[in-house]
């Protein structure tokens, strides 16, 4: 009986090890649909003078790919009319993936 208990133990430590101790390395390629001139920021913020327009963010399930919401970012910034998207950051709420940035219009070219 207890070695019944102890080879349970073991198996479930085992498991949780090997959960926990997955590499996964993600991207998403900054790039845009032709023809598009909005510019994308994710650590600095550009010099010229603008106005927030927008707080964009994409959620998704356990699925969706960082590009997957970026591309949702994208999508939005375009129908805002927006110049560019700054501060671009991606979390996690919970287990669901989540990409967010700030839609900006320049205020000088």
């Amino acid at each position: 009986m207890k070695t019944t208990k102890l080879i349970t133990f073991v198996s479930i430590c085992i498991f949780a090890f090997c959960l926990t101790n997955c590499l996964t390395t993600i991207y998403a390629k900054l790039s845009l649909p032709e023809n598009n001139n909005l510019e994308l920021y994710t650590s600095i913020i550009p010099e010229l003078s603008y106005t927030e327009i927008a707080y964009v963010e994409a959620s998704g399930g356990a699925f969706h790919t960082p590009q997957n919401l970026l591309n949702g970012l994208i999508k939005k910034s375009i129908e805002l009319k927006a110049d560019a998207l700054i501060n671009i950051r991606y979390d996690f709420q919970g287990l669901c993936p989540i990409a967010s940035g700030t839609a900006i219009k320049y205020t000088e070219k």
